[in-house]
């Protein structure tokens, strides 16, 4: 007779028990078959006899937390269909026959055989080069007074290495908690692709408020990017570098979102906007638009103040 499979699920990471013919004992005790340390587990929490009628009976062992399957706690029950899904505290189990189908193997981005930009530590150097250059041409545009190095190292360190170095550090120390490994290249790569496609975003967006003398594209970008696009690409990376499930993913994501998402809403200019007439920002361009230099006549200056000197006190030109 064929054993048995006890997945035991443990922070994303399946560990496989073989479950013979015969009785196992599951618990924390060292005498178990299986043992599991989980402080909520029993010495002695559940029995497993597989009969040579090939029928399972699992039998509750512990009066602190006895096991459930289904999500009902039990004494003793036989199982006649596989997989069983068993509950002992807080560890989740599953009982599985040797033929249970697995699911596809995912590709490594990590490989080092291929060319996967996820891949290789010179792939996450080169974005980050290209990040600080990028954050310095734009610091270089924006300058209105004399340049100087110093003050763009300083803002380099600031407002780009931080942001990145933050950013990683965060998200890696909530992947070692979720999956229990470290991905740095993987995490480093797609935080400066984010980076990257967030600085693109703005100035499209800002272009778009000009040619259209209004707000709502960069007040639509901004409230889309911590909404919808973090969360997104949070989502993304989890589904295909830490291989999680799909729903999984996308409530975690929104969890690890909702932190920036909120106060960056709260505080910016945009929903400022949105809630008063009030704003920092320079409204005079408003009735100006790309689209409008059509609508009027051209005039050059001398017909301009031609047209002037004719006009009587108080008259206005067509």
């Amino acid at each position: 007779m064929d054993s048995l499979i006890l997945e035991i699920s443990t922070r994303g990471l399946d560990r496989y028990e073989a479950v013979k013919f015969g009785t196992t004992t599951i618990g924390r005790a060292l005498d178990n078959d299986i043992i599991l340390s989980d402080p909520t587990v029993a010495p002695h929490h559940l029995q497993i006899v597989q009969h040579s009628d090939q029928s399972i009976e699992l039998t509750n062992l512990a009066e602190i937390n006895p096991t459930q399957v289904d999500h009902q706690p039990i004494d003793t029950r036989l199982i006649g269909k596989l997989p069983a899904t068993i509950e002992i505290g807080r560890v989740q189990l599953r009982l599985l026959a040797r033929d249970h189908a697995v699911a596809a193997t995912r590709p490594l981005a990590a490989n080092r055989s291929n060319r996967h930009p996820f891949g290789h530590a010179y792939w996450a150097l080169i974005l980050v080069l290209i990040c600080l250059l990028v954050s310095g041409t734009d610091f270089f545009l924006n300058s209105y007074n004399s340049f100087k190095w110093s003050d763009l190292l300083k803002y380099l360190l600031r407002e780009t290495i931080l942001t990145i170095g933050g950013f990683v550090l965060t998200l890696s120390i909530l992947e070692r908690l979720l999956v229990n490994r470290w991905e740095i290249r993987q995490m480093l790569t797609s935080v400066c692709l984010i980076y990257l496609l967030f600085t693109a975003a703005m100035l499209l967006a800002n272009s778009l408020d000009y040619l259209l003398s209004a707000s709502w594209p960069s007040t639509l970008l901004y409230f889309g990017w911590y909404l919808i696009i973090v969360p997104g690409a949070i989502t993304l990376y989890l589904v295909h570098i830490s291989h999680l499930p799909r729903n999984r993913s996308l409530m975690l994501a929104l969890l690890i979102a909702s932190p920036l998402a909120l106060p960056s809403i709260l505080q910016s200019t945009q929903m400022q906007l949105l809630l008063d007439n009030f704003s920092i920002t320079a409204r005079y361009h408003n009735n100006l638009s790309y689209l409008n230099w059509h609508l009027r006549k051209r005039v050059d200056i001398e017909s301009f103040i031609e047209q002037a000197r004719q006009l009587e006190a108080g008259q206005a030109a067509d």
